[in-house]
């Protein structure tokens, strides 16, 4: 389901001018007021502020205080005629407070601004980010308080190109997305001030975390046997992967009804081949039926989606065998004869001149035997090699399910001679 994607945000502040070198304070009302206070920027241990320019200002007395009033030890005041400035030395992931007034060149004071609640960036990291719950279009996530933190930031997205953004003050968020769909889950500490300006940290985590799988359709079997072996009791499936999935679980019944096997896969076991099942219980003398669900992690346990549809299928019959019915002449037939495999409705016999293709039906018995007089339109001749095949067939609710048409075997007359 999933590739991981690391992500970071470098936070970076231009200190344009490092204040606070023990100026003392002369407060007399001559300029304007200084408005437009507010932060522009931040990292974890500086804040950048600026305000409106005041008419007649030569310099600007800043002023700030760890409370809004101002007293006590923390209170420290520096003058600039640089605008925006950066105060540094501050606490990570804390508050504190600034005020700015203008002064003219005779050093007479304007009247104070307002105070600005400036935020800098926690700098602790997220920790314990997980998944808690997944819904059809929904995913909840949670994680460890930071301290210091007041808020968190989440970026979050289908890939990384087109991430969406959020803003939380619980250490939880739920987010409303699509069916069948992971999603790759940043979250980041935040200080976020009474002005909402939002000093976000650098040390954040991510997750893959998804919405519960879709029903699983367009399953079907591929190929049964080995290499050279028909009887061997390993079967090849596929089906169309849900882009939700950790992995699948699969169930198969016999002819019976009854439960053969239960197993569950990875996604990444999934290949783009489809997925072996080796299994003695495989056999070639019934018809089987499978079904499959995805599932998604959420912490230790599976949160599965809907079963697909049953996918009935059958392996190549066993003891097919061919024989002239006629030893002097072809034009009498082959009679292919095979076993029965229970719940079939019928057989197809296809044939052809060669093993790779051009295939042509033979016809369709409910018997275990079936004399081939052609191939196509053209009567059987000797000293040709011909290739056969038996397919099972079932009829299902309206549906037919084919057993394997990947087994053939060949025959060949000349004269009383048979082979094969």
């Amino acid at each position: 389901m999933k590739s991981l994607v690391k992500f970071s945000k470098v936070w970076m502040l231009a200190l344009l001018c490092v204040l606070f070198l023990g100026v003392g304070i002369k407060a007399e009302a001559a300029p304007g007021q200084v408005t437009g206070l507010k932060q522009t920027n931040y990292d974890t241990s500086a804040v950048q502020i600026g305000w409106n320019n005041v008419t007649g200002a030569t310099e600007y007395l800043v002023e700030y205080s760890e409370n809004n009033s101002f007293t006590g030890t923390s209170v420290k005041a520096a003058k600039t005629n640089r605008n925006p400035v950066a105060i540094s030395g501050l606490a990570a992931g804390s508050s504190y407070y600034v005020r700015v007034t203008a002064v003219d060149q005779d050093g007479n004071e304007g009247a104070v601004s307002q105070p600005l609640e400036v935020v800098t960036a926690p700098v602790d990291k997220i920790s314990n980010l997980k998944q808690t719950k997944a819904e059809n279009k929904k995913i909840t996530l949670s994680w460890s308080a930071v301290q210091n933190a007041n808020a968190y930031y989440i970026r979050y997205g289908k890939n990384t190109n087109s991430l969406k953004e959020a803003v939380t003050t619980n250490p939880s968020y739920v987010i409303s997305g699509t069916a069948d769909s992971a999603y790759i889950v940043y979250v980041y500490p935040m200080r976020k001030s009474s002005a909402n300006f939002e000093a976000i940290g650098p040390n954040g985590s991510y997750v893959i975390a998804a919405t519960v799988p879709k029903k699983i359709t367009k399953v079907k079997m591929l190929e049964s046997g080995s290499s050279s072996n028909p009887k061997a009791g390993i079967v090849v499936f596929s089906w169309g992967q849900s882009k939700a999935a950790d992995g699948y679980e699969y169930e198969i019944y016999g002819n019976n009804g009854k439960k053969i096997l239960k197993k569950s896969i990875t996604a990444s076991q999934y290949s783009t081949r489809g997925i072996a099942v080796n299994s003695g219980k495989l056999k070639n003398t019934q018809f089987m039926k499978i079904r499959v669900h995805a599932y998604t992690k959420v912490g230790n346990a599976k949160k599965y989606g809907p079963w697909s549809d049953y996918c009935y299928f059958a392996k190549f019959p066993n003891n097919v065998k061919q024989a002239p019915v006629n030893n002097s002449t072809l034009s009498a037939g082959v009679k292919i004869t095979w076993s029965k495999i229970a719940g079939a409705n019928n057989y197809t016999i296809y044939i052809s001149t060669k093993s790779t293709g051009g295939w042509k039906k033979a016809g369709t018995t409910k018997s275990n035997s079936f004399v081939v007089k052609k191939c196509g339109s053209s009567a059987l001749k000797t000293g040709v090699t011909y290739y056969y095949k038996v397919v099972a067939n079932k009829k299902v609710k309206g549906k037919t399910y084919s057993g394997d048409k990947d087994w053939y075997k060949k025959f060949g007359y000349i004269m009383r001679t048979y082979y094969y």
